[in-house]
């Protein structure tokens, strides 16, 4: 097959702006719309049909074609036809994003003859719609417009047609008029797209959906019988995600599908049963099969469906359900409640825009860290960006805020107190919960940590102890400070140990990167013991690591004591200290990012700060579940650490 003679650059007289030479990124997560009940008014918008497909991104590198799901599954197998049209596009290098459809007879998109063409591998029906191309023959072209990348891939599909590969046609049009034809049409909606933007791994309001029908996805974690017992569901548990990685019941499902589907479902979820409810809350007993209350089956909550419906109540649950199908393509932990914005009318700067959850950013190009180049927008965007992973760590806790006016290289200022400057959102806390000084502050929304960043806030430290308990620590923390000398094999080795004593102790613990040089390992508490207790047994724990082995650990604080070794920083369990937040950028250069891992993800970590502002985002999109999940249910006290120490 003969290559491709020029890159389609050439014949538009040269690179986009925005384009830069870049080796091919090995990972992809793609940008998601936000969805919304009304069309924006301000700025200039395409406007796309919204398939009723599966979401795809194609990496292309010299005769090896993937496809990749949106949960990061390898689905070129499935798809050889795909595959081969791919490759006969004769590209060295490239990212492709669409959506795979079949098309019925009817000349309209059948989700479940697509569906049973990937289940029963007969993937020759399946057509790849084509809509952008973030990366294409050694060019990142993520910080390119819309519309000069939808011109390249099209100019791209133009020049060497496949007959499985289709460009994802775009519409200048009244938004109330196409909705209105796609809505006769049975479509399920539109997705609006601001002409500027850059390609974002994430959820953005640069691209919009709006839908004709409400649907989304759920997480099952139950189901009951048939009552006329036949061996099928009767009704199926549905639950979707909380910030905090906790399972919500939101309702049941029980129609939508004949009975070669629930029979199907029911032998798929019986090998998946557990004895515990997956959801946070309980769940009512009663069937819609059946005047008589039918046993609930558990399962492990990993299958996820797409649900049509016609209404959430005020209780936050679903009415008049109806299944439409398994989705075999998204993962459970990614699943939330989808939250509709109002695409109100936002300043914009030429990348997308400067105001970000509300708040205008102003000085959005002033680079905060020279050695990223990262801007002052980029920061706020990030922190938007992470905002319901870290709200969870920062609602309801005491916060201290690390400023730099002048970016991670000048001055920097901490600030526990508003100090009579109003922060958008920002809560002040009750004075009497620390007599004798300023009212301390507490971030408690999205809109709270992008105005705070637009104050030039870099960093977010958090109490031991929530506001409602503040006298009883709800948790240890262990910073490892690395002293000069010390590899990050040792860092990594010195977290293990101290979890291995905390598990002689009986305590549960979980892990974060720093963000800078070291590693925290978090213990969380039932909060009932004071202060001095908790700081008391964390200083215990680090003496005795001292004192077992002196040549990895030091008790004391100061460079000069850890030269060659580490500092296990109990300190930060004294009343009034704090630590870097989870999700929280670092002020130094690099903006490295505390971030949650799993344990067994250690070995697979470069140093404390392994994930960066730029890089965190793409990482969390593409994490299939919470490392952290079960920190928030923990339920543990020091009573036998302190028997066990003596």
């Amino acid at each position: 097959m003969p290559a491709r003679k020029a890159l389609p650059f050439a014949s538009a007289g040269g690179l986009p702006a925005g384009a830069v030479q870049a080796p091919m990124p090995a990972e992809l997560s793609p940008q998601l719309p936000t969805l919304t009940a009304t069309a924006p008014t301000q700025g200039e918008w395409l406007w796309e049909i919204k398939f009723d497909g599966y979401r795809l991104l194609a990496r292309i590198e010299g005769k090896k074609v993937q496809l990749i799901t949106r949960g990061g599954h390898d689905w070129s197998a499935k798809m050889p036809a795909l595959v081969k049209s791919l490759a006969a596009l004769g590209l060295g290098s490239a990212w492709l994003d669409g959506e795979i459809v079949v098309v019925g007879a009817d000349g309209m998109p059948d989700f479940h003859a697509l569906q049973n063409a990937i289940d029963t591998s007969r993937s020759g029906g399946i057509e790849y719609f084509l809509f952008d191309v973030p990366y294409l023959e050694g060019h990142d072209l993520r910080k390119v417009r819309l519309v000069e990348r939808r011109a390249l891939l099209q100019r791209l599909l133009d020049e060497r047609p496949q007959e499985k590969l289709r460009f994802s046609a775009a519409f200048d049009a009244d938004a109330s008029a196409l909705l209105e034809s796609v809505r006769q049409m049975g479509l399920e909606g539109v997705i609006a797209k601001r002409k500027d933007a850059p390609y974002e791994s994430r959820r953005t309001e640069t691209w919009l959906k709006l839908k004709n029908k409400l649907a989304q996805e759920f997480v099952v974690g139950g189901y009951s019988d048939r009552s006329s017992g036949e061996a099928e569901v009767g009704a199926l548990m549905l639950g979707v995600h909380e910030a905090d990685g906790t399972l919500r019941y939101v309702g049941n499902v029980g129609t939508g599908w004949d009975s070669k589907t629930a029979a199907a479902l029911k032998k798929r979820l019986a090998k998946i049963e557990v004895a515990a409810s997956p959801f946070a809350q309980d769940v009512p007993k009663r069937s819609r099969w059946s005047t008589r209350e039918a046993p609930a089956r558990w399962v492990k909550p990993q299958l996820v469906v797409q649900v049509e419906f016609s209404a959430w109540t005020p209780e936050q649950q679903l009415r008049h359900a109806k299944f439409i199908a398994l989705r075999t393509d998204k993962p459970a932990a990614q699943v939330q409640q989808e939250q509709s914005v109002a695409p109100a009318g936002r300043a914009h700067d030429g990348a997308g825009g400067s105001a970000v959850a509300g708040i205008k950013v102003t000085n959005p190009e002033r680079v905060v860290d020279a050695a990223s180049g990262v801007t002052k927008l980029e920061l706020v965007r990030y922190y938007e960006a992470v905002a319901d992973w870290m709200l969870p760590h920062l609602q309801g806790r005491p916060c201290s805020l690390v400023r730099g006016p002048s970016g991670v290289s000048g001055e920097l200022f901490y600030q526990k107190h508003l100090n009579e400057q109003a922060i958008p959102d920002v809560r002040e806390l009750p004075a009497s919960l620390w007599p004798g000084h300023a009212s301390l502050i507490e971030i408690p929304t999205r809109k709270a940590l992008a105005a705070a960043a637009q104050l030039n806030v870099i960093e977010f430290h958090t109490w031991n102890a929530t506001a409602k308990k503040i006298a009883a620590p709800d948790r240890v923390i262990f910073d490892l400070d690395p002293g000069e000398g010390v590899p990050w094999t040792h860092v990594r080795e010195a977290a293990l140990l101290v979890r291995g004593l905390l598990e002689e102790l009986r305590l549960q613990s979980w892990v974060k990167t720093s963000g800078g040089k070291g590693l925290h390992v978090v213990v969380p508490l039932t909060p009932r013991d004071d202060w001095d207790t908790v700081k008391s047994l964390s200083e215990n724990v680090v003496r005795h690591l001292a004192k077992v082995i002196p040549q990895r650990f030091v008790a004391k604080p100061g460079a000069a004591n850890r030269v060659g070794r580490i500092f296990v920083d109990y300190l930060r369990n004294s009343h009034g200290a704090t630590t870097a937040a989870a999700y929280s950028a670092r002020a130094r250069p690099g903006l490295g990012v505390s971030m949650p891992v799993a344990w067994d993800e250690l070995g697979a970590i470069t140093g404390g700060d392994h994930w960066t502002v730029r890089t965190a985002v793409e990482h969390l999109s593409a994490r299939e579940a919470d490392p952290w999940a079960g920190y928030w249910t923990c339920r543990q006290t020091l009573a036998a650490a302190r028997k066990g120490l003596g």
